[in-house]
């Protein structure tokens, strides 16, 4: 039992303990202290959802990236060739639109990129035009399938009638531009407008990611100057676009009158040539028949197009030919008989190489028994993209020998099969063995079988891809192998085995 002392003592720190208030001080921190946690809690859980929500906007616009294409139809006109082929010159336009731009995406370390194009024409005054300068139909809108066909060619590649309406491809194209400039996962935009000084104003804003934009330029329009000082990459996609302007009273019938044409260069006469065509017209008529040309004309001697006649080798008689018969590996085309940068086909568009010089067989089985290895693309092409550090022989061949590293280098299938339409293929696309065991005889061939059945008769010449590995005399990255032609690893390319 506790004595006084104990109780007075127990009494005096109950006093002094109910007089202290430390204890009311500690709760009421410890209540803040909560409170300012709750919000902070709040505060990062808002951020952290913030910073998730744009890393999946982010990872959704990285998910699809791709690249643009923006063309002034109006000023930037397609090759003649691909214009007069109606229908399959715009299938073929598009194919070789989507090759250059591949190649030079490549380049650029952008070939996982998906291709968006957009062109931006009106196609009544477009094909005016075209009828006039002799290029077309005199229907209305004569272009016409040649616009349906490349825009069924790629899914995104679209050729868009802008209407007859004055500035309506600019409005178009000026839209377009604003849009996808805007968008991150717009990689680059190739711009192909140069020839209208009004696009500069469009372009300036965007000038401080000048990487993400390409140039294109075309000789068959004027590039104009101002372009150039904006220090952007500019580009030339070889064989697509005219290379020559429309004459320009012809060019004077599209909707607007600012469709820039460039000074024609100056013309050396010349002999004609196997591929140059000069009909004979009749009725005064300076238009051909298309019907004719496709052997579908009903009208006969009354048509009132010109029928061409005569039997001497131009492409037009070539193409009834390739209709009629297969051929034989005599009826290739001499390297004398294609165009310029231009690409020998059959009826069906198959890719035909030229006929190889007599002896070339003999000669490539010489090369092949020799110690060393040749390299294929520095006898062929005159240039080696590997250089000095090549690993095959560069040793000068002996007389005739030429000939047979041209038929070594043919008897190697090229990825790209008869769809290849690269200038500076040196791979095989047709079979020029006479004793090839595929034909019956009892020399190996590595070549498919499309390269043996196929028709050997020329039925045109289409224009090429000239790659830039041996243009103005630049070269590419080295390659591994002498054997792989300029471009035969092109991503999606189309084979028609």
């Amino acid at each position: 039992m506790f004595d006084d002392q104990d109780i007075e003592r127990a009494s005096r720190e109950l006093t002094a303990y109910r007089n202290d208030n430390a204890l009311s001080r500690i709760l009421d921190s410890y209540s803040t202290l909560l409170e300012d946690f709750q919000r902070l809690k709040s505060d990062y859980e808002e951020e952290r959802n913030a910073r998730e929500r744009y890393k999946q906007i982010a990872k959704r616009q990285d998910r699809k990236p791709f690249v643009l294409v923006l063309v002034d139809g109006d000023g930037y006109i397609f090759h003649e060739s691909l214009i007069k082929a109606g229908a399959e010159g715009g299938r073929r336009a598009a194919q070789m639109l989507d090759e250059s731009v591949k190649f030079s995406l490549r380049e650029k370390g952008l070939e996982h990129c998906d291709i968006m194009v957009r062109i931006y024409a009106n196609i009544a005054g477009l094909s005016k035009a075209l009828s006039k300068a002799g290029l077309g139909g005199h229907e209305a809108r004569s272009l016409a399938p040649f616009v349906a066909s490349f825009n069924r060619s790629y899914g995104l590649y679209d050729f868009v009638d802008a209407g007859d309406l004055k500035e309506n491809a600019d409005f178009k194209l000026r839209s377009t531009l604003r849009f996808y400039a805007d968008i991150p996962s717009c990689r680059q935009i190739y711009f192909a407008a140069c020839h209208d000084v009004g696009y500069i104003s469009e372009l300036t804003p965007h000038m401080s990611d000048k990487s993400r934009f390409t140039l294109v330029e075309t000789a068959g329009v004027k590039f104009h100057d101002e372009f150039r000082k904006f220090n952007i990459n500019v580009e030339r996609f070889q064989g697509v676009f005219r290379s020559s302007p429309l004459d320009s009273s012809s060019s004077s019938t599209l909707s607007y009158s600012k469709m820039a044409v460039a000074s024609p260069p100056a013309q050396t006469p010349r002999e004609p040539s196997a591929h140059t065509y000069n009909p004979p017209h009749k009725s005064g008529s300076s238009t051909v028949c298309t019907f004719f040309l496709k052997g579908i004309c009903k009208h006969g001697d009354k048509c009132q197009f010109a029928h061409p006649a005569g039997t001497e080798k131009t492409p037009q008689n070539w193409r009834e030919r390739a209709r009629q018969q297969t051929g034989s590996i005599e009826d290739l085309p001499a390297p004398s008989d294609i165009p310029e940068n231009c690409i020998a086909v059959n009826a069906e568009g198959h890719r035909l190489d030229p006929l190889l010089p007599p002896g070339s067989i003999e000669a490539s089985k010489a090369l092949k028994a020799r110690s060393r290895r040749i390299c294929n693309e520095y006898h062929v092409l005159g240039s080696c993209r590997n250089g000095p550090g090549c690993e095959y022989d560069h040793t000068p061949l002996g007389p005739g020998m030429k000939g047979g590293a041209e038929a070594l280098s043919r008897s190697i299938l090229c990825a790209r099969r008869g769809a290849c339409r690269l200038v500076n293929c040196i791979k095989g696309h047709t079979c020029q063995v006479p004793g090839c065991s595929k034909r019956g005889g009892k020399e190996f061939c590595r070549l498919p079988t499309m390269a043996h059945t196929q028709s050997f008769v020329p039925a045109d010449f289409v224009p090429g891809v000239i790659t830039s590995s041996f243009r103005n005399g630049a070269q590419s990255p080295p390659s591994s192998d002498p054997d792989d032609d300029i471009e035969s690893q092109i991503d999606g390319a189309a084979v028609l085995d």
